[in-house]
């Protein structure tokens, strides 16, 4: 018999099944807070239970839905078969039970998430007792996480793809990962460009990614088992990385940031899609943030406008005291503002004494006087008190009240109230040129009255 009918006749057996005998077969449909135990069998892996669950109809109340699959067994002694329904599970298990079935990337998990809204059917086939329960978490907190990371990054990768400290961290996060195939790219080169070593390079590749994955499957033995070799690998790895980003130096380019920027809007786009299995709200989402994000901003403030005029905020109005402060802190501030404005070279003092009534009068404000006399705030006090007669006393009583310059000079009897006013009123002090004028006032009189001793001793 020749090498090619040996292997003809090797793949034919390939297909046959190990077991002449039918398979026994059961399928239980669970419910959510299901707990099934199944105990030991002596017809070991010729025994198939299929465990599905139905699904429920879509809903926006349950876009972070969780619905997960929990095997609990002894060891590993078990196999796992998926499918829609409980045939293709069978048949799974059929073709998988052949001579010479081998698949690289085949796992056993022992939590499975289940979409909420399709049916799913999970097949487990062990002699060992194991027990088969089925979770449910209506708000999953880390696919909520998961949406707004995926949001943030297209929101911030316009910021992200010009910043060098994310530029240098990326660089070795990614060397850091990819390190195994850093090292099959470069030696790949040192293979000559012929058709078979395309092969050994695809299956190097296919080798590479096989050990990510088991590292992956196995990262928590590995950081407690060889916590040492790992930290080094961490550091080592990552000062190269750092010194290959640094030596190629962060992308100055707009095109190249571009490039950049379009990659991370498309890490979080499919952050974003995977974040629940309500596929199609996720879409829809995507669809409204893209259009956010790329929407000019003229249309923003007319939206923005149109809002506002359609539901106006409602003002507060001010308390009297509220006003009465306001109205000291602004006229204040503007005073100082413009003292300060016309003693700066900025001002052309000479053209605006020239175009003034009374010069020296600026000149005293520039200098630190006050701007009114007592003389005008007398004149206004008793225009107010004028206005005032026959008004009514409690709306009198408010004007003079939130009146920063008035000052009572008794002719109107509600004026007198405002030595009485409540102690949340600030107390208006007579301002700094009052107190001078009234000091004048008394020694011009002290004056007449030695005038007036000296005429008597006379």
């Amino acid at each position: 018999m020749s090498y090619l009918q040996l292997i003809v006749l090797l793949v034919l057996l390939s297909f046959k099944p190990a077991s002449a005998g039918r398979p026994q077969t059961d399928t239980v449909y669970l419910a959510v807070g299901t707990s099934i135990d199944i105990t030991a069998n002596s017809y070991g892996n010729n025994v198939l239970r299929t465990f599905c669950y139905p699904g429920k109809p879509r809903s926006l109340f349950s876009l972070f839905e969780t619905v997960e699959l929990v095997l609990s067994i002894a060891n590993d002694d078990y196999s796992e078969y998926g499918g829609r329904t409980p045939e293709e599970v069978l048949e799974h298990y059929t073709e998988k039970r052949s001579l010479f079935s081998f698949t690289l990337f085949s796992q056993k998990r022992q939590n499975i998430q289940l979409s909420p809204f399709e049916q799913q059917c999970i097949g487990v086939s062990s002699k060992q007792p194991y027990n088969i329960s089925l979770k449910h978490a209506q708000l999953d907190i880390w696919r909520l996480l998961q949406l707004s990371l995926g949001i943030a990054v297209f929101w911030s990768a316009g910021r992200l793809a010009k910043n060098s400290l994310f530029y240098y961290m990326a660089g070795m996060v990614l060397g850091i990962c990819a390190s195994l195939l850093v090292i099959i790219a470069v030696t790949s080169k040192l293979f000559p460009r012929r058709p078979m070593m395309y092969g050994v390079l695809i299956g190097g590749w296919t080798i590479g990614l096989y050990i990510l994955k088991q590292l992956s499957d196995n990262i928590r033995v590995i950081l407690i088992t060889y916590r040492e070799y790992v930290l080094w690998y961490l550091v080592i790895t990552g000062l190269i990385s750092f010194l290959v980003c640094y030596r190629i130096g962060p992308p100055r380019n707009p095109r190249s940031q571009n490039i950049i920027m379009w990659v991370l809007q498309a890490v979080g786009s499919a952050i974003v899609y995977f974040s629940s299995w309500h596929t199609s709200a996720c879409v829809v989402l995507l669809v409204l943030v893209c259009s956010a994000h790329y929407c000019p901003n003229s249309v923003l403030q007319y939206v923005r406008s149109f809002y506002k005029r359609r539901f106006p905020p409602k003002r507060r109005l001010l308390t009297q005291e509220e006003y009465y402060e306001q109205a000291v802190t602004e006229t204040a501030r503007s005073l100082a503002e413009l003292r300060d404005y016309v003693n700066s070279p900025n001002c052309r003092q000479w053209s605006v004494i020239s175009a003034l009534r009374d010069p020296m009068r600026f000149a005293s404000f520039a200098n630190g006087a006050p701007h009114l006399f007592d003389e005008e705030i007398e004149d206004y006090s008793r225009t107010i008190e004028d206005s005032l007669e026959g008004a009514d006393e409690e709306e009198a009583f408010d004007f003079l009240q939130s009146s920063m310059y008035y000052r009572p000079t008794g002719r109107l009897r509600n004026a007198q109230r405002t030595s009485s006013s409540p102690a949340s009123y600030p107390r208006r002090a007579p301002s700094h040129g009052r107190q001078l004028g009234n000091n004048n006032v008394n020694a011009r009189n002290d004056y007449e009255d030695d005038d007036d001793d000296d005429e008597f001793m006379d």
